[in-house]
């Protein structure tokens, strides 16, 4: 009876039969009520994902709208159209400038546009007044937007309401002289803006479009035929009640990373979501029928055909696995058993392979191996570790080397933490003088962790050699930043005394009338002179190399470079009796559009080497220009030739290297750093162009220089001269001055160059005094610095401008030639930028540019209003 009761328990038949039915019907629930979660889950996340889309969509498409206008409205303050209104006021040409931008692109044309100079309006499109924006409310919008190139939210009360509006400014520029001439203003008007709406409407693939301004609609694209009103979108998020089919998706508007108040809300059929839902429910149906039928078919089957095969493979499977010898299987006549049987008796032969193998590897391996118990005993060891460790025989462990003892004390912690399952690898813990680096993995059974594998590698040499480079990248590192600030130290350094030498001396220029002290006074202004024509070479040539020598182009008229050239140099060489020579064989009114700076350091490098190695006969400059009619660029040839004491043949490679001259003793007789040349080569790469030279020695060097060149397109009117005017005669009325300055030298300059044009200075020496200072006394003129001890020139200058609402002129002086650092104090709100050392006539004409800019200015506002 107990027998039978067994059989029948465990036969294999009704046994696979019943699990088969068993695990179909728990997969067919399984299955059912997973693809039901999960439909939801689906319908869930695809409603979220939509909403997710949609909002990106619209709030790209909202910034990209007004980034279009932003870089129109930037193109156009930069425009020949603007720059000539401020100088001449032609309003209709401005007008007539504007109405061909927007019949060119009326998609993204702002609602209306306003001119400002010095805080004041001069000029307006008239059509703000259609929004109900007069004049006044135009003003308080300027003072509003404080801060140029970023567009800033203004609601504002009108003519007409309440009108909520996107306006941005960009300055005006006079390219050649760095002035700001005034400030350009557009405005977006966001009330019923259906261009607007449309716009995202079409682009996000949505069925209406809503703008709210503080939940209050204030644009929308919604018409009559709509089964929902705007009421009832404004007050429901999602899902609608009846209107399941469609969904509203909420998108915050952010102008300049800040919440606004601003929101749009997307209408989209979601129709679709249902279907798939629907669509999803049928198909689970479908597949429970096919699951109930598989499973009654497999019954069938596994009762009349798998029971006496998959009796007889698992007969063999056990008798495999206890038997000590290896024996084949016999064979079945299904043939994915048959498969099984081969591929478990190709397996058994495997791990009887493997199992050679593995003993061989591990005895045989160069690295140490070895197996603890998880209680941190040594099981089993390979002949490399005994070696390392000292160990002649496993049993001998307890009573081992000192080296054995010492390991084993470090590697315990690790042993201790891989045996509660963790997988170390990376663990370094020497053997003796030797560094190993350790990987220790835990082996996992079913009933836990039956011992752990430890795997180490000498890396000994490998530590060694990371240390040393370790070592040199540090001191490589340590060099460039010593020679970065070295070379930043060196430029404030030597400017700031450079500055009260030059300075001095043009102030005893004009105070002594002896001969004899003027001529001293004369070296001692060429020498300075000359000490900053090598700071400026060596800064250059720093920059090449650091990459931050940039190209800046320019519309410039040629002739220009070719007068400031002979007027020079022609000094010069008459001065050493040599004739200079210039035949430029160009149209005399040619425009580039170039970097004329750089072409006139190339030009002046070459003329000064020129100049300098030649004691008789002439120097000849030619320059040709060769024209391509289908390029895009022509040629300026330049050719240089002199009868100087010439460079050998085999030295001619070198003299393109910084600090090198052709001759050891050259720099001893000729001075010069010897960087002239190589900062020609980096210029004439940087535009495009390639460099030749020849020479023989005794009788000269020609040096040729192929620049391409692009003529430039429009005309400009010659600037007006400047009338020469006596510094006591400049201001009717003394002028207050806050000098912002922290050196004493540079101060004393300053003030006694303020002090000829009958200015009251008052000095501070940083930007928290000049702060103070500001809070207690008004200032016609602030004269900042740039590198102040606590708060620096250009933070000062933001805080006066928007901490302090000061627009009192900002006239700032550094040390620093960077362009970047004049972008950033025009940035900030300086008015004028004047780089030290700090010259008599540059100081005069920065003084010429405030009396005409602001002073003047103000005198006739002030007539104007006595009238």
């Amino acid at each position: 009876m107990d027998s039978r009761r067994i059989k029948q328990r465990y036969s294999l038949a009704t046994l696979i039969t019943r699990i088969v039915v068993l695990v179909l019907g728990f997969m067919t629930l399984g299955i059912f009520l997973q693809n039901n979660y999960f439909s939801n889950q689906i319908i869930e996340r695809e409603v979220v994902r939509s909403r997710q889309q949609t909002s990106a969509l619209l709030h790209n498409l909202f910034d990209n709208h007004f980034s279009v206008i932003q870089m129109l409205h930037d193109s156009n303050a930069k425009s020949e159209a603007i720059r000539d209104y401020y100088r001449r006021g032609d309003s209709e040409a401005l007008s007539d400038f504007f109405v061909s931008i927007d019949q060119t692109d009326s998609l993204h044309t702002p609602e209306f546009r306003f001119l400002t100079r010095h805080n004041h309006i001069i000029w307006e499109d008239g059509n703000a007044l259609f929004y109900g924006v007069n004049d006044t409310a135009l003003a308080a919008m300027a003072k509003e937007v404080a801060v140029s190139g970023r567009w800033q939210y203004v609601p504002m009360a009108t003519l007409r309401g309440r009108r909520h509006m996107l306006v941005r400014r960009s300055p005006a520029i006079n390219n050649e002289t760095g002035e700001v001439l005034g400030q350009v203003y557009v405005s977006v008007v966001l009330d019923n803006n259906y261009p607007l709406l449309e716009l995202l409407q079409t682009e996000s693939n949505s069925n209406d479009v809503v703008l709210l301004v503080d939940q209050t609609p204030i644009a929308d694209s919604l018409n009559s035929d709509e089964p929902y009103d705007l009421d009832t979108i404004v007050a429901n998020y999602g899902l609608l009640g009846e209107f399941r089919n469609y969904l509203i998706t909420k998108t915050p508007i952010q102008i300049n990373d800040a919440i606004t108040g601003l929101m749009l809300l997307s209408i989209q059929d979601n129709s679709n979501v249902a279907s798939m839902q629907k669509r999803h429910l049928i198909a689970i149906v479908i597949s429970i029928f096919i699951m109930i039928v598989f499973s009654l078919l497999i019954r069938k089957w596994v009762q009349n055909r798998v029971s006496n095969s998959l009796k007889s493979l698992m007969n063999y499977t056990k008798s495999a696995g206890d038997s000590a010898q290896f024996r084949r299987f016999s064979g079945s006549d299904i043939q994915e058993f048959e498969h099984i049987g081969i591929t478990l008796q190709d397996t058994f032969e495997q791990l009887e392979s493997q199992k050679r193998s593995f003993q061989d590897l591990f005895n045989f391996a160069l690295s140490p191996i070895m197996v603890w118990s998880e209680e941190g005993q040594l099981l089993q060891m390979n002949p490399a570790a005994r070696r390392e460790l000292v160990v002649e025989q496993l049993d001998s462990v307890e009573r081992g080397h000192p080296v054995f003892q010492r390991f084993r004390l470090k590697l315990t912690p690790h042993l201790l933490l891989a045996a509660e399952g963790a997988t170390l690898t990376g663990i370094n813990v020497p053997i003796a003088d030797k560094i190993f680096r350790w990987n220790l993995s835990p082996i996992k059974v079913e009933s836990g962790i039956s011992g752990i594998i430890v795997q180490g590698q000498d890396i000994t040499t490998l530590i060694e050699a990371e240390k040393q480079s370790n070592f040199a990248r540090r001191e490589a590192e340590k060099s460039a930043q010593a020679r970065a600030d070295f070379l930043a130290r060196m430029s404030h350094e030597i400017r700031t005394p450079l500055n009260g030498i030059l300075g001095v001396a043009q102030l005893l220029r004009h105070s002594i009338d002896k001969p004899e002290s003027q001529k001293q006074i004369e070296v001692l202004c060429n020498s300075g002179e000359h000490l900053l024509a090598v700071l400026n070479d060596i800064l250059d040539f720093s920059k090449i190399e650091q990459g931050k020598f940039d190209i800046q182009k320019s519309d410039f008229l040629f002739s220009d470079s070719v007068n400031t050239l002979e007027n020079i140099y022609r000094p010069l060489c008459e001065a050493k009796d040599v004739d200079f020579i210039i035949n430029d064989h160009l149209p005399p009114q040619v425009r580039f559009y170039t970097d004329q700076v750089r072409l006139n350091q190339i030009l002046f490098n070459l003329s000064s080497n020129a100049v300098k190695f030649t004691h008789k006969g002439s120097i000849t400059i030619d320059f040709i220009l060769e024209e391509f009619i289908h390029a895009e660029c022509d040629v300026l040839s330049i050719r240089l030739s002199d009868t100087g004491i010439g460079i050998e043949s085999e030295k001619l490679n070198r003299i393109f290297d910084p600090f090198v001259q052709a001759e050891a003793t050259t720099t001893r007789v000729y001075g010069g750093s010897g960087l002239g040349l190589a900062i020609v080569k980096n210029l004439v790469a940087m535009l495009k162009g390639d460099i030749h030279v020849t020479s023989q020695p005794g009788s000269g060097t020609t040096f040729v220089v192929n620049i391409p060149v692009q003529r430039a397109k429009t005309t400009h009117s010659p600037a007006p001269s400047r009338v020469k005017i006596e510094p006591q005669d400049l201001f009717e009325t003394p002028q207050e001055v806050l000098l912002v300055e922290d050196n004493h030298t540079n101060a004393f300059i300053i003030t006694t160059f303020c002090e000829k044009y009958r200015m009251k200075v008052v000095w501070v020496k940083d930007g928290y005094d000049a702060l103070e200072t500001l809070k207690e006394r008004h200032f016609d003129l602030i004269l900042m610095d740039n590198q102040l001890p606590k708060l620096g020139g250009i933070e000062t200058t933001t805080m006066i401008r928007t901490s302090l609402k000061l627009d009192m002129p900002i006239y700032a002086c550094t040390a620093d030639t960077q362009l970047s650092t004049r972008d950033a104090f025009f940035a900030a709100g300086a008015n004028y930028v004047i780089v030290k050392p700090i010259k008599e006539h540059e100081l005069h004409n920065a003084f010429i540019d405030y009396h005409t800019r602001f002073v003047a200015t103000k005198a006739a506002q002030s007539e104007d209003s006595l009238s």
